[in-house]
């Protein structure tokens, strides 16, 4: 029987880091910004950073968390507490959404002057950082837990553009209803996020199969193999995103050695598709002992 490997992963701390340090700065900027010129746009948007700094540090803490090797209580490591943090995130991001749509409403009721100058030139600098902390975490993406961080830049950064319309019209038109529009419209990018990372994560969680790998392909795959009467109790999962585990029973036929079918079994699963986390049984035929 061959056991799993576990095996280190990149866990992006010093991309987490660094995109922090940018979330930061835009969210003081946005803070402050959004207070002075009054605009709601960068309010929720401001308030979309502090969640995200929230999230960007669980994220942190759970890819330094996740370097922990495995001990007898944890055997597979701690990989899965980066799932927890993209959980974490997707729920923080939901609830966020919440305050920013009320606070809309009643300004799309009761519209507000807002100072367009100062949105435009604080929404651009939003934009350029959110696009510094998209482009150091682009390359962990295949990673759950950055893909999480990652989500939440790229709604920043859709956040940022539309204070950006928002105040250009204000400047153009006076029309301070076009505010409480964006925020709603950020809004929906943030729900949007939100829901992908959340049914990614309770996915993976639930121990469901990898969506790229097709669990009928890989047993038919197997019970093609020579010397393989039966495949069954075949399971896939995921520890995290990027890290796919397998196991299942093999049932050799009749004159075949164990060990030929267990190696035959594992270089497909390794070359075909990329399974190398891998526990396979091999079985005597049927009324064999």
């Amino acid at each position: 029987m061959s056991g799993p490997d576990h095996g280190p992963a990149g866990d992006g701390s010093a991309s987490l880091t660094g995109a922090m340090i940018l979330t930061g700065i835009i969210f003081l900027a946005e803070i402050a910004g959004g207070w002075y010129s009054g605009s709601l746009a960068l309010i929720a948007d401001a308030t979309h950073m502090a969640v995200d700094l929230l999230g960007l540090s669980l994220s942190l803490f759970a890819a330094m968390l996740s370097r922990l090797p495995a001990d007898p209580k944890r055997t597979y490591g701690y990989r899965r507490v980066e799932v927890l943090a993209a959980l974490g995130n997707a729920v923080a991001l939901m609830v966020a959404t919440g305050f920013i749509l009320r606070e809309a409403v009643a300004r799309w009721i009761f519209p507000t002057p807002v100072a367009a100058a100062p949105m435009l030139g604080i929404a651009s600098l939003g934009l350029l950082c959110n696009l510094g902390s998209a482009a150091l975490l682009w390359r962990g993406r295949g990673n759950i837990n950055l893909r999480g961080a990652l989500l939440h830049v790229l709604s920043d950064a859709a956040g940022s553009v539309g204070a950006i319309v928002a105040a250009v019209v204000i400047l153009e038109t006076g029309w301070y209803r076009v505010d409480a529009l964006v925020s709603v419209l950020i809004c929906v990018g943030i729900v949007l996020t939100a829901f992908w990372l959340l049914r990614d994560s309770t996915h993976i969680l639930l121990e469901g199969a990898p969506a790229h790998l097709d669990l009928e392909e890989v047993r038919s795959a197997l019970a093609g193999l020579e010397g393989v009467s039966e495949v069954h109790d075949l399971h896939l999962w995921s520890l995290t995103q990027g890290q796919e585990a397998m196991s299942g029973h093999l049932v050799a036929a009749d004159g075949r050695e164990a060990c030929a079918v267990l190696e035959a079994g594992r270089k497909l699963l390794s070359e075909r598709f990329g399974l190398t986390h891998v526990t396979l049984q091999v079985e005597p035929p049927s009324g064999h002992p």
